[in-house]
């Protein structure tokens, strides 16, 4: 759902600024140690918990998963004993699985200052009470801050029971001693968390009678409020800090070898094992998650004795488990897998078990599928010291309307710009058998980044939006609470501007002529900050058919410093998977004229919990890739030996996170992800 997507997106952003704006987020608490190891020889074990941590999380954990996200909770015992004992009775019994935020109340008449739950569950015959347990006494021990859980109450001191609430705002005073004795705080977000709270306090509210005047919707505009308008908690459950420890976990754990020829990495739960296979001084990259993507790395240095020996092949990247395409098309299909071994393996492609004739590369293209090639996909990596059958992806095909068929709907980019630094969205809007006009919503958020926590924002962004080879169609310096922007932004799922009178930029464009636009951005005054700059197909599910046009085409260009990553984050809307192909260009600029192109980006996908999916550092000239450019009106990179980076790849509906960053020098880049057809 749009909602979500959004969230996640500025979850991502957040996970960026973590070390500026978020505390109890990964940290390294020792340096893990050098390794000397043989060739061939036994493997290390590592406990990873001897070497990060939360820092300041010493209570119990609950994770809370809801529509918008999932964020974790230390309990306070030992501030409120009685109220955590209560609470994770709750907990124990799923009384909290199915239940809704059901009150975003503004206590002082302004902002809202609380969000609250566990009262009220969805279910088929509509809303019921969550069954109560005997109440609790007041422990008013701790203010109720921002970013802090508390107990809901009646104006009995002592008739606590499952209802709960979180702090948006600081409320010490307003649910202080002062008001009728207190409100018991018994525990606090951690890391980023508190995105998904405020991304549920930004929603816009409606009174659809008691108990519910003040009901946070989403994705609603009139009639029946049902459970895609809610914000649903799916589960409230017991959670532990480290992998291993419990069946859910604040941390996750990833190692990345720099040479898996000479030492690979791997993590199961809590322990990275190194496996020395060959020699050589190889680095390992440890990083250690968390639920919201806040994250903290450390690397050890790895020395291997001995010689590059023959081994076996070991698959280190997998394709996707499972592929929907829509029923009555014929996309193109790109499947691949990555692989090491002595000697450098083979590899053959095969359906249903039957070898793929001439499939014999790491990468496999079905160009214009058809549903007679629906089937189980392996891919066996074969050298003299044995084989191995790489997991299965299952491709099918589904019946889709073309709203539910897999399209890219949005753009996000983060950064931080420094002095009179500008940047350049662009989109291209179309596809093959559409016609008509589109909805687009592009925006640029400084200053409406403060109150998620972010203090060096970018103070008054301005933006434009130019057709290609055409005139300025709109611009825009201060949003002024425009209510088409605000219906705009609530339409497509994006977060609330702070004020009307905040200095963030937005332009919405319900019916632009298919063809190419940009957007260019930069600080009025030239002030450097952080930002968000969005991009988003702005057509309403309902009204999408085969004929609307798509965004085809993403993009953004900007200067890399050195040591510095570009990120940008884009959605796949639908049931169904989408082929892509995204581009890094550096050196292929240079023909254009520009300027202090980076010489060398590499390019990674992530996917979930900042997961790697795929990377490429040099295109290498491949004709997939060409051919895949030239398909989607890409412009030719002449030189098949560039160092610009490129992958073709298709990919399930959800967010993700493409990464690129120069090794060595920075520069100029473009960073591109089309839609293959």
């Amino acid at each position: 759902m749009r909602t979500r997507r959004v969230s996640l997106l500025l979850l991502a952003f957040l996970t960026v600024i973590s070390a500026r704006v978020a505390a109890s987020t990964p940290a390294i608490t020792s340096q893990p140690p050098a390794q000397s190891l043989n060739a061939g020889g036994l493997t290390v074990t590592i406990d990873l918990r001897n070497h990060f941590n939360l820092p300041g999380v010493t209570g119990p954990l609950v994770q809370f998963d809801t529509s918008l996200g999932r964020f974790n909770v230390e309990l306070r015992s030992d501030a409120a004993p009685k109220h955590v004992a209560n609470f994770l009775a709750y907990v124990a019994a799923r009384s909290y699985a199915g239940t809704f935020f059901h009150r975003s109340a503004a206590l002082d008449g302004s902002a809202v200052s609380i969000v609250q739950g566990g009262g009220y569950a969805l279910g088929a015959s509509g809303t019921s009470s969550v069954a109560k347990q005997a109440p609790v006494a007041l422990e008013y021990n701790l203010p109720n801050a921002r970013g802090t859980l508390a107990a809901a109450r009646t104006s009995d001191l002592n008739s606590a029971t499952s209802e709960w609430y979180f702090n948006v705002r600081d409320n010490s005073t307003v649910l202080g001693p002062s008001n009728g004795g207190g409100y018991t705080v018994f525990g606090r977000v951690i890391g980023n968390g508190m995105a998904v709270v405020d991304a549920i306090a930004a929603l816009p509210r409606v009174n659809a009678g008691s108990p519910f005047n003040e009901l946070p919707v989403r994705n609603f505009t009139s009639g029946d409020i049902g459970a895609a308008n809610l914000v649903i908690v799916n589960s409230v459950t017991s959670a532990t800090i480290y992998p291993g420890d419990g069946p859910i976990a604040a941390l996750s754990f990833n190692a990345i070898s720099s040479n898996p020829e000479a030492v690979t990495a791997t993590v199961n739960g809590s322990t990275l094992i190194l496996t020395p296979v060959g020699g050589g001084v190889v680095s390992v990259n440890v990083i250690a998650t968390d639920t919201n993507g806040a994250s903290a790395s450390a690397a050890l240095t790895v020395s291997v004795a001995g010689t590059n020996s023959a081994r076996a092949p070991a698959i280190t990247s997998q394709p996707p488990a499972v592929l929907r395409l829509a029923a009555g098309t014929t996309p193109t299909v790109a499947l691949a897998v990555a692989a090491t071994g002595t000697p450098a393996p083979t590899y053959q492609w095969r359906r249903n078990g039957a070898p793929l004739t001439g499939e014999t590369t790491a990468s496999l293209v079905l160009p214009r599928a058809t549903e007679a090639q629906a089937g189980a996909y392996t891919c066996v990596v074969t050298n003299t010291n044995g084989s191995v059958t790489s997991e299965s992806a299952t491709v099918s095909f589904i019946a889709a309307t073309a709203a539910e068929t897999g399209r890219l709907i949005n753009l996000s980019i983060l950064s931080i710009f420094s002095q009179g630094e500008s940047m350049t969205l662009g989109t291209v809007l179309g596809g093959a058998g559409t016609s008509g006009t589109k909805a687009l919503l592009a925006r640029v958020a400084g200053p409406s980044l403060a109150p998620l926590g972010v203090s060096e924002f970018m103070p008054d962004p301005q933006m434009s939006l130019v057709r290609a080879g055409g005139p300025v169609v709109a611009s825009n310096d201060n949003w002024g609470g425009d209510p088409a922007l605000a219906a705009a932004f609530n339409a497509v799922g994006a977060f609330a501007y702070a004020s009307g009178t905040s200095r963030d930029a937005a332009i919405f464009q319900p019916a632009l002529p298919a063809g190419g636009y940009t957007v260019e951005l930069n600080d009025k005054g030239g002030s450097p900050g952080f930002a968000i700059a969005e991009l988003y197909d702005s057509t309403p599910k309902a009204a999408f058919t085969a004929t609307t046009p798509r965004l085809v085409n993403v993009s953004v260009r900007r200067n890399i410093p050195e040591g510095s990553s570009l990120v940008a984050g884009f959605y796949i809307d639908g049931t169904t998977a989408r082929t892509v192909l995204i581009r890094a260009i550096g050196p292929g600029l240079a023909v254009f004229g520009v300027p202090e192109t980076m010489p060398d980006p590499g390019l990674k996908l992530l996917g979930a919990n900042s997961m790697v999916i795929a990377s490429n550092d040099n295109w290498g000239g491949t004709t997939q890739l060409a051919a895949a450019g030239a398909g989607v009106g890409a412009f030719a990179v002449a030189n098949p030996s560039s160092n610009d980076a490129m992958l073709l790849i298709t990919l399930p509906p959800g967010k993700y996170t493409t990464e690129v960053t120069g090794k060595g020098a920075g520069g100029a880049a473009l960073v591109e992800v089309y839609e293959v057809p």
